[in-house]
């Protein structure tokens, strides 16, 4: 399974031709994260009606696809993670420390994202960019 971060999931939704590519292409299945809804829901004004079609785009689109919550587990995960980069001065967004430790801590190792840098340092989490 690959998880899809939240740039991956506005890049559908944008119709980039390079993660179109690798979705014809991609035989496994995909999963995704409560962050990565909260994020996308952070960048939508709901008072803008283009960004209210977007969140109704993001809200059918989660529906149809594996969707990871929070636990307990995987918050202690995602502080390990944010301190042992801390600790290695390599410190990424709280945000991606929750994304990452989500899918680790529900058996997926793999990330599909248009930022690798953002998760090439979590080790155990295979980063595909396109």
């Amino acid at each position: 399974m690959i998880g899809l971060d939240t740039s991956a999931i506005v890049d559908i939704f944008k119709g980039n031709k390079d993660i179109k590519l690798f979705l014809e292409n991609n035989k496994e299945p995909l999963a995704v994260n409560i962050m990565s809804y909260l994020e996308l829901f952070f960048g939508l004004n709901p008072e803008d009606p283009k960004h209210i079609t977007e969140g109704e785009y993001y809200d059918e689109f989660f529906k149809g696809l594996y969707n990871i919550n929070l636990s307990k587990n995987s918050c202690e995960e995602a502080s390990k993670i944010f301190w042992i980069l801390k600790k290695e001065g390599k410190v990424i967004d709280q945000f991606d420390c929750v994304i990452a430790a989500l899918f680790l801590t529900n058996g997926i190792n793999k990330i599909l994202t248009r930022n690798p840098k953002h998760f090439d340092r979590i080790k155990h989490l295979s980063v595909i960019s396109y």
